[in-house]
């Protein structure tokens, strides 16, 4: 169980491995718990939390699912604080939060402006960065500085991605 006493000025994102996004403003000021209903059946989830833009936010929830196939081998934009041309759940900051399913063998290209950062997560299977230049597995991460363009191939077992565009 996760117990959150009185929070202010986050922002809490909960990806869950399906696909599904929910996002939570404190804002102003938000009790929050949470917990598994089932007694048998593990949940597998993360939780990331981010710092508004700006602060006396209204509390507010958002959530939105995405199938799994709108992220197959490519990068689908799922949180962003920017007008995309598809719908994504929207968070008061500079960033982009990208999901994605490769296939065995298969890569995406990430570029972004000089002087952006990237954090990458491997939710399941593992990859290469930069054609071999660094390998990931299972639920490792990578926080990447100085790096513009990005190459991201999966093994043998496909993976299952997380990729955040930062200031």
């Amino acid at each position: 169980m996760t117990r959150l006493g009185l929070w202010r000025f986050v922002h809490l994102l909960t990806v869950e491995l399906g696909g599904e996004i929910q996002r939570m403003t404190a804002g102003t000021g938000i009790i929050h718990s949470e917990m598994n209903p089932s007694d048998s059946e593990p949940v597998h989830f993360l939780q990331l939390w981010f710092e508004p833009a700006e602060y006396g936010l209204e509390p507010s929830y958002e959530q939105m699912s995405f199938a799994p196939e709108a992220m197959r081998n490519r990068l689908l934009a799922t949180v962003s604080g920017k007008t995309l041309d598809t719908p994504t759940v929207f968070i008061h900051q500079d960033l982009t939060l990208y999901l994605s399913r490769l296939d065995a063998g298969k890569s995406v290209e990430f570029e972004q402006p000089e002087g952006r950062k990237i954090y990458l997560f491997v939710m399941e299977g593992d990859l290469v960065l930069n054609g071999g230049e660094h390998r990931l597995n299972r639920r490792d991460a990578a926080r990447i500085t100085d790096t513009p363009r990005l190459r991201i191939e999966s093994g043998e077992a496909g993976a299952y991605l997380m990729l955040i565009d930062l200031p």
